[in-house]
C-alpha cells in the first residue's frame, strides 16, 4: 500500500512539474475595422439616434479611446499603416489607391503583421476590403500575397461604390449565397466560422468591413426602422426630404442618416456574434478584441461629433477614430484613456501580445500601447505625424501635412502655405487658430515636421495638377 501511494505521489509531482513547465496558449487576436465610420457614431461616443448595443457593451467590458488615430485621413495609406507599422509616406501610398495606379504594397518590401505573426505560431485569415493592390488580374500586392493563410470576400473589381447584395458584382470570391444576402452579415458569418475551426490553434483574424463607405445601402426594413426613428425625431415626412428619391446617394447634409445607421446596425450585430462565438468557444478570456475606423466620417454622410471637417482632412474630424479594446483578465473593464495613440501603433502592440518582438532590420514607426492597455503609462514619443499629398484625389485644398506634440497640433496647408496651429486639451473642436497667437510654438513644430518630412521623403504635392474642390 505504502509503494502504490508513494508511486501516485510521484506520477502526481511529475505530472504538475510537467503541466507547470507547459507554456501557456499564445491569445488570439481580432482587429475589426470599419470604413468610413465618423468618430460621433457610436452610442458610447455620444450617439442618440444610431444604435450600437453590442459596441456599447463592448466599450463597458474593456478600454475606451478618446484621442485614437488613423495614420491618415483616408482608406489605403491607413490601412497600409495598420499592415506595416510604418507611416504612409514612407510606403509612397498616402491616398486611395485608384482602379488604375502603379502603386500597390509590394510583399517583397514589408513584411505585414499577418506574416511576423505567422512566424510565431498564429494561423491568419482576412476576411474583407483589402485596398492595398488594385491589380485584380494579377493581385501581386494582394492578401494571398501577403501570406494571410485564409482570404475570403475580398475586393475583385474596384468596389468605391459599394456591393453590398448578393449576388456580389464586385466580389465573386463569395460565389453562393442567398438572394439579397447583405455583404456585412455574411463577413461576421465567415469571421464566426474561422473562429469556431480555429479553436484549437492561436490565431489573428482581420475582418475589414466594406460599411460604412458610400454608396450607402442597407436592407430596406433597417432602413424604413430609422426613417420612422428620424420623423420621430425631426417631423413627420422629414426622412423622405431627406433621404428620398430625389437623393439616390443617400448622402443629404444631415447628421442623423437611416442608410448609415442601419448598416452600422449590420455592424453591430455583426460583433455581437463574434462575442458571442467567442463565449461559446471558451476563447473570450484568451483573445484581444479589437474595433477601429480607418478614417473619419465622409462629406455630408458622416457624423464626426463636435470635431471638425472629416474624411481626406487633416483636421481632427478626418483622422480621429473610435477605438475599442477587449481583453479579459489583462485590460480592465469600463476603462476610458485620453492618451493619443495611431494607426502604425497596432503592428508593435500585437507582437507584444503575442509575446515576440519585430524582428530585426523590419522598420516600424508604431509603439506598442500594452502598458497603456494594462492601466500603465503611454509609451514615450516625441510626436504623431500626418502627410496627405492628395495624389490621387488632387484635391488643391486639402493637401497637408501635421504634427501633433504634447495637445498642440499644427497643419500646414500646402496650397499658399497657411500654417494653423491648436490647443486640443482646450479647443478639440480647432476653432481658434492659435498660429498668430503662439509664432514660437509654430516655428518648433513646423521646423519638426520638415525634418520628419525629410526622413520619411514625404512627397511633395503638385498643386499645378490639383483641383481647386473647397468642400
Amino acid at each position: 500500500m505504502r509503494k502504490l501511494v508513494s508511486a501516485l505521489l510521484v506520477f502526481f509531482l511529475l505530472h504538475g512539474a510537467l503541466s507547470a513547465q507547459k507554456p501557456a496558449r499564445k491569445p488570439n487576436i481580432i482587429f475589426i475595422l470599419a470604413d468610413d465610420l465618423g468618430w460621433g457614431e457610436l452610442g458610447c461616443y455620444g450617439n442618440t439616434y444610431n444604435e450600437t448595443p453590442n459596441l456599447d457593451k463592448l466599450s463597458t467590458q474593456g478600454l475606451k479611446f478618446t484621442q485614437a488615430y488613423s495614420a491618415a485621413p483616408i482608406c489605403s495609406p491607413s490601412r497600409v499603416a495598420i499592415m506595416t507599422g510604418q507611416y504612409p509616406a514612407r510606403t509612397r501610398i498616402t491616398d486611395f489607391l485608384p482602379a488604375k495606379t502603379d502603386r500597390w504594397l509590394d510583399p517583397s518590401k514589408y513584411l505585414t503583421i499577418n506574416e511576423a505573426l505567422s512566424n510565431v505560431g498564429y494561423y491568419t485569415g482576412m476576411f474583407g476590403k483589402w485596398h492595398l493592390d488594385t491589380d485584380y488580374l494579377t493581385n501581386k500586392g494582394g492578401p494571398k500575397a501577403h501570406g494571410f493563410d485564409e482570404v475570403i470576400g475580398t475586393e475583385t473589381k474596384y468596389i468605391a461604390d459599394g456591393d453590398y447584395f448578393f449576388p456580389y458584382d464586385k466580389i465573386n470570391t463569395f460565389t453562393t449565397g442567398a438572394d439579397g444576402e447583405y455583404l456585412t452579415d455574411r463577413q461576421s458569418a465567415e469571421a464566426c466560422r474561422f473562429i469556431e475551426r480555429n479553436q484549437e490553434r492561436p490565431f489573428f483574424l482581420y475582418l475589414p468591413f466594406y460599411a460604412v463607405h458610400t454608396k450607402l445601402d442597407a436592407p430596406e426594413d433597417l432602413v424604413n426602422k430609422y426613417k420612422k426613428k428620424f420623423d420621430a425625431k425631426y417631423g413627420e415626412g422629414e426622412a423622405e426630404k431627406y433621404y428620398g428619391a430625389a437623393n439616390p446617394r443617400h448622402e443629404a447634409d444631415h447628421r442623423d442618416n437611416p442608410y448609415l445607421a442601419a448598416m452600422l446596425e449590420r455592424i453591430d450585430a455583426g460583433v455581437g456574434q463574434i462575442m458571442q462565438t467567442l463565449a461559446a468557444t471558451g476563447l473570450d478570456k484568451n483573445t484581444l478584441l479589437v474595433f477601429f475606423s480607418d478614417n473619419g466620417g465622409a462629406g455630408k454622410a458622416g457624423n464626426n461629433g463636435f470635431l471638425r471637417a472629416g474624411k481626406s482632412w487633416l483636421y481632427e474630424g478626418g483622422i480621429r477614430e473610435c477605438l475599442l479594446m477587449r481583453w479579459p483578465g489583462k485590460i480592465a473593464a469600463n476603462t476610458v484613456t485620453n492618451e493619443p495613440m495611431a494607426g502604425t501603433d497596432f503592428y508593435p502592440t500585437f507582437l507584444e501580445v503575442a509575446g515576440t518582438q519585430n524582428p530585426p532590420g523590419n522598420l516600424v514607426d508604431g509603439k506598442s500601447i500594452v502598458s497603456l492597455m494594462m492601466g500603465k503609462k503611454a509609451p514615450a514619443r516625441e510626436a504623431f505625424y500626418w502627410h496627405y499629398p492628395s495624389e490621387t484625389g488632387k484635391w488643391k485644398p486639402r493637401m497637408a501635412s501635421a504634427v501633433r506634440k504634447g495637445d498642440y497640433k499644427l497643419i500646414e496647408f500646402y496650397l499658399g502655405g497657411r500654417l494653423e496651429l491648436y490647443d486640443l486639451k482646450t479647443d478639440p473642436s480647432e476653432k481658434h487658430n492659435l498660429a498668430t497667437e503662439m509664432p514660437e510654438k509654430v516655428k518648433e513644430l513646423k521646423e519638426m515636421l520638415d525634418t520628419w518630412k525629410i526622413e520619411v521623403n514625404a512627397e511633395i504635392p503638385d498643386l499645378n495638377a490639383a483641383k481647386g474642390v473647397t468642400d
